[in-house]
């Protein structure tokens, strides 16, 4: 019965190990994940964009989370609509609403707003920053506030920074 107990110790222990060392080395990847945005590849940063704000400064990462909602034209439907929804969703945040800050990002910025050389290369819609400036996330405007507001809650419940 020793033997026994010594392979079942071995089993348990070593087992979830060599299980977790295959699935890496053979390049095993979960297919679905849990936010509800566009995940978008390291390295594009808020300072490829080159954003301008009214006063003419550039504006790039400033220690706070942003949501930046792109428009290459006029704001009307789904842009008008996100633009009333930004708001609410940073005060549906509750304690974490200081940690986030949104903006429109347009050709002819008017009022706050931002512009960007870059913005003709960009699709409408909105993007997530992370306070280091790196972009995160892309939502398309036809999904609901509700998909970005899950996502954001958990990111920032589990961020260290900003």
């Amino acid at each position: 019965m020793n033997r026994l107990n010594f392979w079942l110790i071995w089993f348990f222990g070593a087992g979830p190990m060599l299980l977790a060392m295959f699935l890496y080395f053979s390049g095993y990847s979960p297919t679905s994940s849990s936010q509800r945005g566009d995940l978008l590849p390291p390295g594009a940063t808020l300072s490829d964009w080159g954003l301008i704000d009214p006063t003419g400064k550039k504006r790039d990462a400033n220690g706070q989370w942003q949501l930046l909602l792109t428009s290459k034209t006029p704001c009307i439907d789904r842009c008008a609509y996100w633009q009333q929804q930004l708001p609410q969703i940073n005060q549906a945040l509750g304690k974490d609403r200081d940690r986030v800050i949104w903006a429109l990002v347009a050709n002819n910025p008017q009022g706050n707003q931002l512009s960007s050389d870059q913005l003709s290369q960009l699709e409408n819609g909105i993007w997530l920053a992370d306070p280091n400036g790196n972009l995160v996330l892309q939502y398309s405007l036809e999904q609901t506030p509700k998909d970005l507001l899950k996502d954001l809650k958990r990111l920032l419940k589990v961020s260290r920074i900003g």
